[in-house]
C-alpha cells in the first residue's frame, strides 16, 4: 500500500511538473491570468460543491443502506451515478447558458445540450436503479441463506 501510494504521489507530481512546463513553454504569458482563473474556479467548484455533496451523499447512503436493506455495491454504483451526473451537469451548464444567449458563429455550440443532459441523467437513474435492485435482491438472498 505504501509503495502504491508513493508511486501515485510521484506520478502526480511528475504530471503537475509537466503541466507547469507546458504552461510556461506553450501558453502565451498574456493568457496565464485566464488559466489561473480557470484553475481557481475548478478548485472552488471541487472543494466548494462536489466534495461536500459527495460527503453528504456518503453519509446519507449509510442510513439508506441500513433502512432499506441495500448492499454496499448497489449503493456505491448509485453514488457513482450521482457523482457522474453532477460533474457532467457542471460541465454542460456553461454550454447550455451559452447556447441560450446565442452565438454569432453558427459552428460553435451546435449541440442539443439540454436534451443530451436529460438523456444522460435518465440513463444514470436507470443504471442506479438496476444496481440498487440487484443489490437488494442479493442481500435478501444472503439473509435467507443464513
Amino acid at each position: 500500500m505504501r509503495a502504491a501510494r508513493g508511486i501515485l504521489i510521484a506520478a502526480g507530481l511528475g504530471l503537475a511538473a509537466f503541466g507547469g512546463f507546458l504552461l510556461l513553454t506553450e501558453v502565451a504569458p498574456s493568457r496565464w491570468l485566464g488559466v489561473a482563473v480557470w484553475v481557481g474556479a475548478a478548485i472552488l467548484l471541487h472543494d466548494g460543491v462536489v466534495a461536500p455533496v459527495v460527503v453528504a451523499v456518503g453519509l446519507g447512503a449509510a442510513q439508506v443502506r441500513e433502512r432499506f436493506g441495500l448492499g454496499d455495491r448497489g449503493v456505491a454504483v448509485a453514488q457513482g451515478a450521482l457523482l457522474v451526473g453532477a460533474i457532467l451537469t457542471a460541465v454542460a451548464v456553461p454550454a447550455l447558458v451559452a447556447s441560450t444567449l446565442g452565438n454569432p458563429n453558427p459552428t460553435i455550440l451546435v449541440g442539443s445540450y439540454g436534451i443530451a443532459l436529460a438523456v444522460i441523467w435518465a440513463v444514470l437513474i436507470v443504471v442506479a436503479g438496476i444496481a440498487l435492485r440487484v443489490s437488494r435482491t442479493a442481500v435478501r438472498r444472503a439473509e435467507r441463506a443464513a
